[in-house]
């Protein structure tokens, strides 16, 4: 366990319904992976590495529909990492939780035995990767391509915009506050109500101090990489194919292939 003080577990669910403000059928979006996914690899005893996992809502989805499937989930938040491990637990030991920083260069070697290359059917990642900057992803897409097996696949469903100062970006991005907006007006929990109610709970206390270590400066600002430089960052980091499979608006999967 990455916290022995076990967080109350409704704030996973409550992760997730808040995500449905921000990305409109949230669950369509994992199905499509999914299938992508299976199609791609059909081999029921999958080994996936679920890449800035945040709370785990790849590696439960992925191993409820995958009974022999087994995951590593890895992200740097000590609070998602402690809330997921708490709610999931290990799956039977078919998932392991690992705390590593894709800024480190050398987080792979934070996945141990799972670490080497090759070691991996798949790399899967979800909302997560438009928070690193464009070096870092370019980076970290060469170290997933290294962890790959011959005919792995990497999927990433994320916010990956038009180029800026495009005026496909300007509609798409007032679409999208108009539906967040209706989102929220409707009931539905913002980003900052759900961090303020996980940060109330005594239980986080040391998690969001380590957090606080993390990101000093507070708030961060999204990198956002366009889909088209995250599609050639893939052809550069190595895959043979890359592109857009899914989009709705800039919420798009994009697949690279081994």
């Amino acid at each position: 366990m990455l916290n022995q003080i076990e967080p109350r577990p409704d704030l996973l669910g409550r992760w997730d319904v808040q995500q449905t403000a921000y990305i409109a059928d949230r669950d369509r979006v994992y199905e499509v992976m999914f299938e992508v996914l299976t199609h791609l690899r059909p081999a029921e005893d999958l080994v996936v590495l679920d890449l800035a996992c945040g709370p785990g809502a790849i590696s439960g989805r992925l191993l409820d529909r995958l009974p022999k499937a087994r995951a590593v989930a890895l992200d740097v938040d000590p609070v998602l990492l402690t809330i997921g491990e708490a709610a999931l637990g290990d799956f039977d030991g078919r998932l392991r939780w690992v705390r590593a920083d894709l800024r480190d260069p050398d987080w792979p070697t934070a996945l141990d035995d799972d670490g080497a290359d090759g070691a991996f059917d798949a790399v899967l990642s979800s909302t997560a990767l438009h928070w690193l900057d464009p070096a870092t992803l370019v980076a970290t897409y060469r170290r997933a391509f290294r962890l790959l097996r011959p005919e792995g696949v990497l999927l990433n469903a994320d916010h990956l915009p038009h180029p800026p100062g495009s005026r496909l970006r300007e509609v798409c991005d007032a679409l999208a506050l108009d539906r967040r907006d209706r989102a929220v007006a409707g009931g539905a929990e913002s980003w900052e109500a759900w961090w303020e109610a996980a940060e109330a709970q005594p239980e986080l206390a040391d998690a969001f101090a380590q957090r606080a270590t993390l990101w000093p400066e507070g708030a961060r600002d999204w990198a956002a990489a366009s889909y088209r430089f995250t599609e050639a960052a893939l052809l550069d980091a190595g895959f043979a194919e890359a592109g857009v499979v899914w989009q709705d608006l800039q919420e798009r999967i994009v697949v690279g292939l081994r």
